[in-house]
């Protein structure tokens, strides 16, 4: 090994760190939307209680053991690449018939406007999440390299001496 390989290891090694820093920075900007935005579901959701009364948005409409079954209308999923990388995606359905039931609808026919916003804010929460996730995975991959290149570097310095 020559002091070529050491060099492109060293240069490698700080490219891969400022792209850590720059994911760490953008995990941190979508969690801080993500709270952002759940705080905003949460102040509307108060709203809407508010509006209706605390009987009329409370977890007595939520469904129980004994409702009729439904599927969520946003999915998570998970893929993992030929790599061995993890990604995440959503994937959302339109609520069309029974089966796919929009839970607004738990809370009477023509819910206030409020209660809407909730929805949104928590759906854009959602997203925010899952691309934090993403984020958080590739942060995680990129400071496995650097583990892996700082390993190789301590390695030729070692012979070297």
């Amino acid at each position: 090994m020559d002091e070529n390989e050491l060099e492109k290891i060293c240069d490698t090694l700080d490219r891969l760190t400022l792209d850590a820093l720059t994911l760490i920075q953008e995990e941190i900007e979508l969690k801080v939307n993500a709270e952002n935005a759940m705080i905003g579901g949460e102040t509307h959701l108060a709203k809407t209680r508010y509006i209706l009364g605390q009987n009329s948005v409370s977890s007595l409409q939520l469904p129980s053991e004994n409702s009729s079954e439904f599927e969520a209308l946003t999915v998570v999923h998970s893929s993992t690449d030929d790599f061995g990388s993890k990604r995440f995606d959503l994937e959302s359905y339109k609520p069309d018939n029974e089966v796919y039931m929009n839970p607004i609808k738990w809370f009477g026919f023509m819910p206030p406007q409020n209660l809407h916003f909730a929805q949104n804010l928590y759906r854009q929460a959602l997203q925010w999440i899952v691309q934090a996730a993403n984020v958080q995975t590739k942060l995680e991959e990129t400071c496995v390299q650097i583990k892996q290149l700082q390993g190789l570097k301590r390695k030729l310095t070692t012979t070297k001496s």
